[in-house]
């Protein structure tokens, strides 16, 4: 009888002081302050650069050429993006204020080369053995499949693209 009523009391202790703490909770919250409305233009850009690696067959050749190209095509994303926003606010009829944010806008390249830092083997491999088999069709229309072989190939992305978004508080 004791053991049943002292686990009722920690129960009730228990349940009382989770009760206090969401009251505190909610007492305590206050409103957000609202943020001033400030008006904006956000333009997106793009640039593009080809990969051009010195051996096509060299993993750490057509990582440094990945590399490159990302570093290239960067400020051409940055120069599109700042002359769409130019060219939206002139039409707007207003003027193109101070940089607010930047965002690195994630593009797709590919179904191997999704961020430009990955290959088709895993992060910055490039290169690496594939099993293939070739298949042939006889006079019966039934296919013959021939023995695996492995070989080895480099697969990269003929370009690499990059994105940015920039917001710019109207001037």
């Amino acid at each position: 009888m004791t053991t049943q009523f002292a686990f009722r009391t920690v129960a009730l202790v228990a349940i009382l002081a989770f009760l206090a703490g969401c009251l505190a909770a909610v007492a305590g919250a206050q409103e957000p302050v609202p943020a001033p409305t400030q008006r904006t233009v956000v333009a997106a850009g793009t640039g593009l650069a080809r990969v051009t690696p010195k051996d096509r067959d060299s993993n750490a050749s057509i990582v440094a050429a990945v590399d490159a190209a990302g570093k290239k095509a960067l400020p051409l994303a940055f120069a599109d993006a700042r002359e769409q926003a130019t060219e939206l606010a002139q039409q707007a009829g207003v003027a193109l204020g101070a940089l607010l944010t930047i965002s690195n806008a994630q593009s797709a390249g590919g179904i191997f080369y999704g961020p430009y830092a990955y290959g088709s083997f895993g992060p910055d491999t490039y290169c690496g053995s594939v099993r293939t088999r070739s298949v042939t069709v006889g006079k019966d229309g039934k296919r013959r499949y021939g023995k695996y072989r492995t070989h080895d190939v480099c697969r990269f992305p003929s370009t690499l693209q990059r994105s940015v978004q920039l917001t710019y508080a109207v001037g």
